[in-house]
């Protein structure tokens, strides 16, 4: 059974009126919007940041309808930067369906993009609720630049592990945080439980982002729905790797690097860096620090009361690492 379908399972019917207010939130009078926005319609995703949404107010003991719009604008800008990434990469695919700028343009793709952020800022700002749209007015800021980050760690052969995870939280923990305190925020939670969902989703974000490195390496291409090794190849710094450089000896941590800093390489030698990896025992690391945040997202969870939504969250937090898509 998918992660999906075993967490979001007891909110279907909140899903189910997510899926239609997205929809009408997608509407446009210009037809090359509907045209795009009918093309992403059947790559759904997860649906991860909404789902914690309504499951942090569920786990707070509150409900509040707004809470569907605020989803809506955080999956929207999810969306926004998979498009804009896509560009950035020059990827062909994803989900095994062909990018928006594939499709049309990296022009279509780029202002699509700049559309479903505005119409999900123009979404909060109906909210009326101040807090949540400084919660993730803020949180576009790091999207962008963690996004730029990482082209700079890419550039400069960055292999510290200060400057990946400082990438991660920006580009992917900050949405899933905000996510996790859209719910409490719109509820009226307390400010420590606000802040507690979130720390939760801060360390599942940075649980999420692990897995996914360690995926790059060992997971199949029509699971993913990118080929695998996609990440290496686009010059990204992933965490696997940098525990194996700061593994192997000396030497042969200097000849990956320098292989690293090559602007052109063979399938070989594309094939040396996997070997590598796998011979320094990266992906094992990797996924023990992954399990790890996954721990300390379950523990933020000890301030909430016990419930079915508390037990979802927790699911929620094994199987981002688990996970094989």
């Amino acid at each position: 059974m998918s992660l999906a379908a075993k967490v979001l399972g007891s909110i279907q019917a909140e899903l189910d009126l997510f899926e239609q207010r997205l929809d009408q939130a997608l509407q446009s009078e210009v037809e090359l919007v509907h045209q795009v926005a009918r093309y992403l319609a059947p790559l759904k995703g997860k649906r991860l940041r909404p789902a914690l949404a309504v499951l942090s107010a569920r786990a707070v003991g509150g409900w509040d309808d707004r809470i569907i719009d605020a989803g809506v604008a955080v999956e929207m800008i999810h969306t926004a930067t998979m498009i804009h990434d896509d560009v950035v990469d020059a990827a062909g695919t994803r989900r095994g369906k062909e990018t928006v700028n594939a499709a049309w343009d990296s022009r279509i793709a780029v202002l699509m993009g700049d559309f479903l952020l505005s119409r999900a800022l123009n979404i909060l700002v109906d909210l009326k609720n101040q807090q949540a749209l400084e919660t993730v007015s803020r949180v576009t800021e790091r999207l962008s630049q963690g996004e730029i980050y990482e082209i700079q760690i890419g550039q400069q052969t960055d292999t510290r592990e200060a400057s990946y995870f400082a990438m991660v939280s920006d580009k992917t923990a900050s949405l899933i945080a905000a996510s996790c305190k859209l719910g409490p925020i719109l509820v009226g939670a307390p400010p420590q439980i606000v802040e507690a969902m979130g720390q939760y989703g801060e360390a599942l974000g940075l649980a999420f982002q692990i897995a996914d490195d360690v995926l790059d390496f060992t997971g199949d291409a029509d699971t993913l729905g990118k080929p695998v090794g996609h990440d290496l190849r686009e010059g990204k710094i992933t965490l696997p790797l940098i525990r194996a450089l700061a593994a192997a000896p000396p030497a042969e941590r200097q000849a990956t690097e320098g292989l690293l800093r090559q602007a052109e390489k063979t399938e070989a030698e594309w094939g040396q860096i996997v070997a590598f990896v796998e011979r320094h025992q990266g992906l094992r690391s990797a996924r023990q620090t992954a399990r790890q945040y996954g721990e300390r997202a379950e523990e933020c969870l000890q301030a909430l009361p016990a419930s079915f939504a508390r037990l979802a969250l927790q699911q929620a937090a094994r199987l981002v690492v688990e996970r094989d898509n």
